[in-house]
């Protein structure tokens, strides 16, 4: 470009946490030595991504939470690196995984709210995956990220897991979507060869309705609850209907949900386990970049909500993130830099070697695998007009006044403030060191850091601009359509 004005200059990526096209990268603690163990070092390694959806990062026993809800996910953790304070680039699923699957924001890769489907052309992390050899599988269990939504591109097989042929066996001995997506992938990983594989999966349990079944029901749950309360916090599906007031939650209600929230996070940690043993029995855990993370959390009363949608805050999107992979991460360690979903592709493009040539940046320069690695000073996360909400409300709640979500938001996190700005409605200052809960908007009394993370965040809107005017996905998918309508998704 002949302007230099508009020139996204390597030092504008570093400073505003830009990722280019699969060109980022995580920051890590690291040690020295390869990591290929039963197929000889000049192997390629296998690539697990596990995402345990709307799971928030403060539920994770590895990351401080006073139950033991992630037992199995702890014990991989002290093998690997646990990132104390990674983001997601959403508050909701699609746009999210679009972030994992692309290393862009969700308006980059023109998969928002308003689209709702990821579109072409770019290259995903399982397209370059398989061109560089990989067999690349995915297992879904949330039917947002689904071939008809467009994160099918790069996959050889994608078992989409709420399908009905898959519903009959689930009912016949599983109950639970996710306990029979763990077994499939188990047998499917017992098939591999020499061949290296990239494997997908995504865990939709801890998402509502919080119905977890044996032996992860009682875990967490109070014995004080009577049957009848218990029913009903377990099946509220979404937001809407407590946003628009024909749902009340008094205090029980809501430590009803909370504890069973916290029986699905159980239940995910032991699909995980079923999965990763899985490796180990196989003997192939070593030769496998494992990684766990979510693609959001979730609100559960915090900020008089419930569900993820239209929340900036740190219950909606700081995520648990632990990378397993030895030889080349220090065992034990965790990190506290800023990192965000967008990192997590071209991190494992790099470990995994392989050049993308999609950008003059040089994956190494940003990604865990180099000491001199840039780090961020801070995050961001975006969502366009909530469009599936609005025709929600709309129908079922036509006196709710809609002009109160009807907007896009933004925001910026330094490791001690985020600005929240909800363009055109209102704007947000917190600072964790007094208001870790972020129950204070001090934007009044701080005008010098509202200005300069107003003005870091505007620069940052123009360098990653959106894709263009992309119609939104008109889907005609029955099966998915009607999950989607079951999670209070859509009308």
């Amino acid at each position: 470009m002949k302007n230099s004005a508009n020139k996204i200059t390597r030092r504008k990526v570093l400073q505003y946490g830009v990722s280019g096209a699969i060109t980022g990268g995580l920051s890590a603690a690291m040690s020295l030595g390869g990591c290929s163990f039963k197929w000889g070092k000049k192997r390629k390694p296998n690539v697990l991504l596990i995402i345990i959806d709307t799971c928030r990062a403060d539920r994770f026993s590895c990351l401080g939470y006073n139950r033991k809800t992630t037992p199995y996910i702890d014990s991989l953790a002290s093998e690997g690196v646990i990132y104390k304070k990674a983001y997601s680039t959403c508050f909701w699923t699609l746009p999210s995984h679009a972030s994992l699957f692309t290393g862009l924001y969700p308006r980059q890769a023109g998969a928002t709210s308003e689209t709702n489907y990821l579109p072409g052309p770019q290259p995903t992390l399982a397209k370059l995956l398989r061109v560089n050899g990989y067999d690349t599988a995915a297992f879904s269990c949330n039917s947002w990220v689904s071939k008809g939504r467009g994160f099918g591109r790069g996959f050889d097989q994608f078992h989409e897991i709420w399908r009905p042929e898959n519903r009959i066996k689930i009912r016949n001995g599983y109950k639970k979507a996710e306990l029979f997506a763990a077994e499939k992938i188990s047998e499917w990983i017992s098939r591999q060869n020499q061949t290296p594989f990239f494997l997908f999966v995504n865990l939709n349990c801890a998402h509502m309705p919080y119905n977890p079944v044996e032996p992860f029901r009682p875990r967490f749950l109070s014995s004080q609850y009577n049957r009848e309360k218990i029913l009903r916090a377990s099946e509220i599906c979404g937001m809407w209907a407590y946003l628009g007031g024909s749902i009340k939650l008094d205090k029980d209600d809501l430590n009803i949900m909370n504890d069973l929230y916290d029986g699905e996070i159980a239940t995910a940690d032991h699909c995980v386990k079923t999965i990763v043993e899985s490796l180990k029995s196989n003997e192939m855990l070593d030769d496998t970049i494992v990684i766990v993370t979510s693609d959001h959390g979730e609100n559960i009363g915090e900020h008089g909500m419930i569900d993820h949608l239209l929340s900036m805050y740190d219950t909606t999107l700081h995520i648990p993130l632990i990378i397993r992979y030895p030889g080349r991460l220090q065992a034990g360690s965790k990190n506290d830099d800023l990192v965000s979903l967008v990192d997590i592709a071209p991190t494992i493009l790099d470990l995994c070697s392989i050049e993308t040539n999609l950008s003059s940046l040089v994956t190494r320069d940003l990604s865990l695998a180099n000491k001199s690695r840039h780090i961020r000073k801070c995050i961001f996360a975006e969502n366009e007009h909530p469009t599936n909400g609005i025709k929600i409300m709309k129908s079922k709640h036509p006196r709710f006044d809609v002009s109160t979500i009807d907007c896009r938001m933004r925001a910026i996190r330094t490791k001690q403030h985020k600005f929240i700005w909800s363009i055109g409605k209102n704007k947000q200052l917190h600072d964790f060191k007094v208001d870790p809960d972020e129950m204070l908007n001090i934007i009044n009394s701080e005008p010098s850091v509202t200005s300069k993370l107003e003005r870091t965040l505007s620069a940052w809107m123009k360098q990653t601009a959106s894709v263009g005017n992309i119609m939104p996905l008109e889907s005609h998918d029955k099966e998915s359509l009607d999950i989607l309508r079951s999670l209070g998704y859509i009308t």
